[in-house]
């Protein structure tokens, strides 16, 4: 937090060099997981692809990473002013026409761009916003990240919390960002995904059917080191007669937006666990 930038992502990009070299295992997933957007890409697109295109966006994932966790120690640093020269805030009118009914707001995200930063950039922009988030094993990095979170005003609901928590920030007309790209804790309801049959999350869409909130799709890009765009998209309205139609219906639109960032971004998807080879 406190080096000059230059230095802070010179030594995240040495990091995530070394991780990269180190981690055959890992990297193995990441490449397994672009083959499959890069498959699917060439077939909605006419995307041409080869075997050292995968190999360049692979590193290219880790070194976004290392970009990702130096900026995330520098959240401390960020205010009001930083996102007016940094951030360009795009569509971010269909946010507040998610909250124009005052039921809050479901922001379905992915591990795309910087999505800590996401809710940090929010949340300055004056918006109550909570984060939910997996709790983790390790107490000191769990206070280290729920530190950062609060220190500028992101409340942090833990996965497996006690309902009231969403209701509390309901009332409030809060913002929830909520993570879709990937399975953590719960069953998760089968999909299409980038043309192949996978589990996506059902929480964020189980929400927004239950509480009948706004329902839209959210990410922070990174244009270049230090610069970012802000990007909201559409809200999503609810069909279906019962819960399950609808949040099936929230789950599948969802999973539109997430193919649809992703394809253009895909080396910012920094989504390092299996998505196709174990579950389908």
């Amino acid at each position: 937090m406190h080096l000059p930038d230059w230095l802070a992502y010179f030594i995240g990009d040495v990091i995530a060099e070394l991780r990269y070299l180190f981690t055959p295992g890992l990297r193995k997933t990441v490449r397994s997981n672009i083959k499959q957007v890069f498959t699917y890409k060439s077939q909605v697109e006419h995307f041409q692809f080869d075997e050292q295109d995968i190999c360049r966006t692979v590193k290219q994932i880790y070194k976004n990473f290392g970009m990702y966790m130096v900026e995330f120690f520098q959240i401390p640093k960020w205010n009001r002013q930083w996102v007016q020269e940094r951030v360009e805030l795009v569509n971010i009118h269909y946010l507040d026409r998610a909250l124009r009914q005052s039921k809050g707001a479901i922001v379905l995200t992915g591990h795309l761009g910087n999505w800590e930063l996401a809710g940090i950039v929010t949340s300055l922009l004056g918006y109550n916003l909570s984060a939910v988030a997996l709790p983790f094993k390790n107490e000191k990095m769990a206070t280290i990240f729920v530190r950062r979170r609060k220190l500028k005003g992101v409340n942090v609901i833990l996965t497996g919390a006690n309902p009231k928590e969403y209701l509390r920030a309901f009332r409030k007309n809060s913002v929830i960002a909520i993570l879709g790209d990937r399975l953590f804790t719960e069953k998760g309801m089968r999909v299409t995904f980038m043309g192949k049959e996978t589990f996506l999350p059902r929480g964020p869409a189980t929400l927004a059917a239950r509480w009948n909130a706004g329902y839209l799709a959210g990410f922070l890009i990174r244009k270049k080191k230090g610069k970012y765009m802000l990007v909201f998209d559409k809200p999503i309205e609810i069909e279906g007669t019962d819960e399950n139609q609808k949040i099936q219906y929230l789950v599948e639109k969802g999973t539109e937006y997430l193919e649809k960032y992703i394809l253009k971004y895909y080396d910012q998807w920094l989504n390092f666990s299996p998505m196709w080879n174990n579950n389908g």
